[in-house]
Parts: C-alpha cells; structure tokens; sequence
C-alpha cells in the first residue's frame, strides 16, 4: 500500500467524496463532507489544508494504482490518448497524457513545468510517456491524439507499439 499513514489515505477519502458531493474545488464548502473529530470548521480545513500541502506525499504514487485499476479490465479494442497542454497565469504549462472515453478525459499521467508557453519540447514530456506505457492496459490497440505543437517524430517513432 503507498500510504504511510491510514490518517493520510482518510483525509484523502473525505475530500474525494467532497468533491463528488460538492462537484467544485472548495476547501471551505467541502467542510460539512469532513466527518472528522475537529467540530470547528477551521480545524476541519486546516486538516485538508495540511494534507494538500504535506510534501512527504508523492501524488504520483498515489494515482498510478489507482488509474492502473481503472484501465485494467478495458474492454475496447481500442484506447484513445490525448496528450495536451494547459498554460495556468502565463507562468506554468500543464502537459496531460488522458484517456478519452464518452467524452471525458481521464489523466493518465501529468506534469507542470515553470513555462511561459503551451509549446514544449519532446524533452519534456518524454518520461510522461515511458510512464504511460507502464500504466496502460496490454493488448489494446493505442492511438495518441494530439494537436500540431506535438510533431516530434521521435515521440511517435519510439512510442509505436
């Protein structure tokens, strides 16, 4: 199991279903989903906050099991990617391998660069996609769908399976 402390994989629970209950990102409308000990409000969102900010906790860690799990038992012939980028207040690019299914994207892996455009190199998402291949289902056909800013024919010469 990657979690060191059960109290860290609760407050994780307590926010997942948060989340599904509130449908937004909101520590403080999250609070009355946080059955914990603490009654006041604050205790409750100093907890989430703690753990939000705990760097002994490896996200990625966390998610590989549990996206591993989800994709295990795909029962398509084929899985679509979408590798893109996001660019958040002009400073950080988000770059995002997903799976495409009914219309959603689910993440597969990601990573955020100190980076001021959505162009990135193949330098910095080739791990991305050594560690998709590790997390993705055998035997099922994969298409990576991406825009013109991805045309690096090294990424696709080496990711041909």
């Amino acid at each position: 199991m990657p979690w060191a402390h059960r109290s860290h994989l609760t407050t994780c629970l307590w926010m997942v279903v948060a989340l599904l209950q509130r449908g937004e990102i909101n520590l403080t409308r999250w609070l009355p989903y946080v059955p914990c000990r603490g009654v006041q409000a604050q205790s409750k969102q100093r907890r989430l906050s703690r753990w939000l900010h705990n760097s002994r906790l490896n996200v990625h860690r966390l998610y590989k099991p549990l996206i591993q799990a989800a994709l295990a038992h795909w029962d398509e012939d084929c899985l679509y990617l979408s590798l893109d980028t996001s660019l958040f207040w002009d400073e950080y690019c988000l770059i995002r391998l997903a799976v495409v299914h009914r219309g959603r994207a689910l993440p597969v892996v990601w990573r955020v660069l100190q980076h001021r455009s959505a162009s990135v190199a193949f330098s910095d998402y080739r791990e991305m996609l050594h560690q998709a291949a590790h997390r993705l289902p055998a035997g099922v056909k994969v298409v990576v769908l991406a825009d013109r800013g991805f045309i690096h024919t090294e990424a696709m010469s080496r990711h041909n399976r």
